[in-house]
């Protein structure tokens, strides 16, 4: 049985879980030595290493009270066919990645229906600042969370939480990341004279977008009319990038857009 493929169920909804799930797989591959079979929920990246989603990780990735309220029907009927799609495929284990919103109600549907499945959850929900409760809630269908912050496994045997393990940041693991951010560092001369780089980041999600990149645009132009000279930098992503650029035509200032 040494040889028998590995299943892993992910459920990862937003840009940033996806790139978590990703290097999740890849490491787990070169670990294990046999094969992984990817099920559950994800993005461009995971769905590279062999993952095909249900549907598309884009509908849960929502912002704003409004939003959320307004789509409330469409997101329990994903929660349900993904918990029972996890539930079904029997895999060894489950990892949800951040969005506890979405993502922990899966894991509470799956271990429900099949309690024999171990659930990880990777990004610890941020207990210690808000919420606290949740922390003691989430026992009863976590087995173990993975922690981006070394203080948090304190803090959820504190709280009475899932046992947790430190992983570290996924950016200080990035060499390549870190020597192109030196790179590019800038100088701190905040002069009223000098062109001032000004990072504008709406966000991965549609609804982000939608809603911030107005805004931002107006608060370009207050700066502008105050006199300050810019230079507009705007990381995104692919599934987003066409909105971003048609959001920032409006714009007196056009960013320069970074994909």
């Amino acid at each position: 049985m040494a040889d028998r493929a590995l299943k892993i169920a992910i459920v990862a909804g937003e840009e940033s879980g996806d790139l978590l799930g990703a290097d999740i797989v890849r490491s787990l591959r070169q670990a294990a030595g046999r094969e992984v079979q990817l099920v559950g929920l994800g993005g461009r990246h995971l769905q590279t290493l062999g993952l095909v989603s249900p549907f598309d990780a884009g509908e849960i990735a929502l912002m704003g009270f409004s939003a959320v309220l307004r789509d409330l029907p469409r997101l329990m009927r994903r929660i349900s066919q993904l918990a029972k799609t996890v539930a079904d495929e029997k895999p060894d284990c489950l990892v949800t990645i951040d969005s506890p919103d979405f993502s922990l109600r899966v894991a509470k549907k799956v271990r429900a229906a099949n309690p024999s499945i171990p659930i990880i959850h990777y990004v610890c929900p941020s207990v210690w600042a808000w919420r606290p409760g949740r922390a003691v809630a989430m026992k009863p269908y976590v087995d173990h969370i993975l922690c981006i912050l070394p203080f948090e496994v304190k803090e959820l045997e504190r709280l009475g939480g899932p046992p947790g393990t430190y992983v570290g940041h996924r950016l200080t693991h990035d060499a390549g990341l870190l020597a192109a951010a030196k790179a590019q560092e800038l100088p701190r001369d905040l002069s009223p004279d000098r062109v001032k780089t000004l990072l504008v980041l709406p966000g991965s999600r549609r609804s982000e977008v939608r809603r911030l990149l107005d805004p931002f645009g107006e608060t370009v132009s207050i700066l502008r009319a105050r006199g300050h000279r810019l230079r507009l930098l705007l990381p995104t992503v692919p599934h987003v990038a066409d909105l971003v650029k048609s959001s920032v035509n409006r714009w007196d200032e056009k960013p320069e857009i970074i994909v």
